[in-house]
């Protein structure tokens, strides 16, 4: 009774959608499935490749993690649904 048993090479990559990493896809074909809805394919393409390619330059290379650091450091205490944790607005810390 032999099972095998498949383990991922690199855990830490993101999902992919064929070749494109899911997020960008969703951000990419999102505009262009809504332009297919409205009967504006070419809109659609273009707002697609559009969102596509500020997506993936206001990602940059540190990902999405990157951006929820960003927002976690920007955002106030108020905001967030991460009350629990210390504030990132404080200048200065005491130890």
């Amino acid at each position: 009774m032999s099972h095998v048993v498949k383990v991922e090479q690199r855990l830490q990559d993101p999902p992919q959608f064929f070749i494109v990493p899911a997020d960008e896809a969703v951000a990419g074909l999102l505009p262009v499935v809504m332009g297919l809805l409205g009967r504006q394919l070419f809109a659609g393409l273009a707002a697609g490749l559009l969102c596509y390619f500020v997506w993936k330059h206001v990602k940059g290379e540190r990902g999405i993690q990157g951006i929820l650091a960003l927002l976690y450091w920007i955002t106030p205490k108020e905001m967030t649904i991460y009350r629990s944790f210390p504030d990132s607005a404080v200048s200065s810390w005491r130890a």
